[in-house]
């Protein structure tokens, strides 16, 4: 039976997500009603600040003594970690955050949870071992955590698609780092053809907006499509996946395999 949080008082514990825009964020809704199932005297916020006024809103909720940590969307994850303190080794290893924690001394500690999310969520479809070839798209903040996390995750062969290719060559290098094992190539573009698993982490179909980030047509009959854009739930790319009768993964999966695991994080408890 859920618990119901507590009136906002004095002792109430304080949460945000920074973004740019916000109006497609679905982690505050997510951790409100796990902090009400709980009975967790907090509240969490989305907070709409622009790139350049980053590092000033950070330095401003780092001093203040009931706001406890944070999370980032797009386009802070890379900004973000630079101004941790501390970041922690799935962070570490990509070179970006989804969520920052503040503790008692004012210090940021940084970590990635979205490639755990994602790996995850393709693992409730599909085995991943060293036969799995994996196409990505985008090599920004999502997509870098996604990188690193899906080559752990014992993937044989990657390839990682960007607009620049410089940012898809730097992600390619740090994944051959993070996972030796791990085949990468880097290139503006891939044909997706042959690939079992195929990964948008663009922005591209938020709002239902933008062109394809791949060419769905072409993708082979038994592979599976995942998504991180969560609005809408089903994407121009996901809509058009499920009527050749792909499996998909939506965005919302990825955010809601992490929900208990940033819950802890961020020690939302009693």
């Amino acid at each position: 039976m859920s618990q119901g949080s507590p009136p906002i008082s004095g002792k109430t514990r304080f949460y945000g997500m920074f973004g740019d825009p916000v109006e497609h964020l679905r982690a505050p809704t997510a951790l409100n009603e796990l902090m009400n199932s709980r009975g967790v005297d907090a509240v969490f916020l989305p907070l709409h600040v622009a790139p350049e006024h980053l590092a000033e809103a950070i330095a401003g909720i780092r001093r203040i003594r009931n706001f406890l940590g944070f999370m980032v969307s797009i386009p802070h994850k890379s900004a973000a970690a630079e101004l941790c303190d501390e970041i922690l080794p799935n962070a570490r290893a990509c070179g970006v955050v989804n969520a920052v924690r503040i503790d008692h001394d004012g210090r940021l500690i940084g970590e990635s949870f979205d490639g755990l999310g994602m790996v995850r969520s393709i693992e409730m479809q599909r085995v991943i071992n060293s036969d799995t070839r994996v196409l990505l798209v985008g090599a920004g903040g999502v997509g870098r955590s996604i990188a690193v996390a899906i080559a752990l995750a014992g993937v044989g062969y990657l390839a990682i698609a960007n607009r620049t290719l410089s940012k898809a060559d730097e992600l390619a290098d740090a994944v051959r780092r993070a996972a030796p094992d791990c085949v990468v190539q880097s290139d503006s573009s891939f044909d997706p053809e042959g690939f079992d698993i195929v990964v948008n982490a663009t922005s591209l179909g938020l709002n239902g907006q933008g062109a394809m980030p791949v060419e769905v047509s072409r993708i082979s009959k038994a592979a599976l499509v995942a998504e991180v854009v969560m609005v809408p739930e089903i994407t121009p790319m996901l809509h058009s996946a499920q009527e050749q009768g792909l499996a998909v993964v939506r965005g919302l999966e990825m955010l809601t395999q992490q929900i208990e695991i940033l819950a802890d994080f961020f020690g939302m408890a009693n």
